[in-house]
């Protein structure tokens, strides 16, 4: 066999060992199976010499213990983006604080209410002018309005009313809110921008954990600032929350406990009334078994006379 047909056997039968392994990608077996052939088809009045055969070993142990440090990184990794996940259920049914725009409009079928997810933000310089849009998900333009002088640093609140420039009433979905505000010099302003809503579930996507909101939209895990007590806003403005319940909760417990003092109060008074009353009877009857004494010792006086 020349060295022409012993070179390609050689590439041949790597080649088809390799495609019986995972696709084309090299793992530590093909380049066991390189290092073999390679010893089959060596010359054998020019053999490899023991130091590179040794160098050879050596980065073929380097590289199994990478490929194996590898693999265990991958299933901490699996692990951990599932105990995120599950610690990412605990959130359900709360509020949360999330960095990020959108927000979503949601209608009770029931009532007919709408619940929109409150906005805020915060300019990092003091506003001169400047406006607020809310995007549809095509990015189309749905409802603007002006915004004011606002100070460098102050949270401020919006809440959409659920309607386009219109006054029309939108369908409910995912909307994203634009800021473009301008300070004196007309420069533009950054601002810290949040959304608070309540969680309905939990989405893992790619290894990637979302919070699903109430209003239908999707934030990531890692942009929650703050979890509270479930607080939704309505179109109107209004509030409604747990809080608000505990607190009217706690009023009646309390307006209960005084009105029990108060009755234990007046039937102290009572008693002590009555004890009064009591004494001053005893006062009277005494007066009058003295003046009775006195009347037996004047008789007796005027028998004796």
């Amino acid at each position: 066999m020349s060295a022409t047909q012993a070179v390609l056997q050689a590439n041949n039968e790597f080649n088809a060992a390799l495609s019986q392994t995972k696709g084309s990608v090299l793992d530590k077996d093909s380049f066991l199976l390189l290092l073999v052939t390679q010893f089959k088809y060596q010359d054998p009045l020019d053999p490899m010499d023991d130091k590179e055969f040794i160098a050879q070993m050596a980065q073929f142990s380097s590289l199994e213990q990478l490929m194996n440090l590898n693999t265990g990184m991958e299933g901490l990794t699996e692990a951990t983006n599932n105990q995120q996940m599950i610690n990412a259920t605990s959130y359900i049914g709360k509020q949360v604080t999330v960095s990020g725009s959108s927000i979503g409009k949601v209608t009770d079928a029931a009532t007919g209410a709408a619940t929109i997810t409150r906005f805020r933000y915060a300019p990092q310089d003091t506003v001169a002018s400047g406006s607020i849009a809310v995007y549809d998900q095509s990015n189309n333009i749905v409802y603007t309005e002006s915004v004011g002088s606002k100070s460098a640093g102050t949270t401020y609140e919006f809440i959409w009313n659920g309607t386009n420039n219109a006054g029309q009433t939108v369908a409910d979905g995912v909307y994203t809110v634009g800021l473009s505000l301008l300070n004196a010099k007309g420069e533009a302003v950054l601002s810290d921008q949040v959304v608070d809503a309540t969680v309905t579930g939990v989405v893992n996507d790619g290894g990637v954990v979302y919070l699903g909101l109430e209003g239908g939209q999707l934030m990531p895990l890692a942009n929650v600032r703050q979890v509270v007590l479930p607080n939704t806003v309505a179109a109107d403005g209004s509030s409604d929350s747990a809080g608000d319940a505990l607190n009217a909760l706690l009023n009646q417990l309390q307006n209960a406990q005084n009105s029990q003092n108060d009755q234990g109060g007046e039937s102290q008074q009572a008693d002590e009334a009555a004890g009064g009353s009591a004494d001053s009877a005893g006062d009277a009857q005494n007066a009058q078994n003295s003046q009775n004494d006195q009347g037996g010792e004047n008789q007796q006086a005027d028998e004796a006379a």
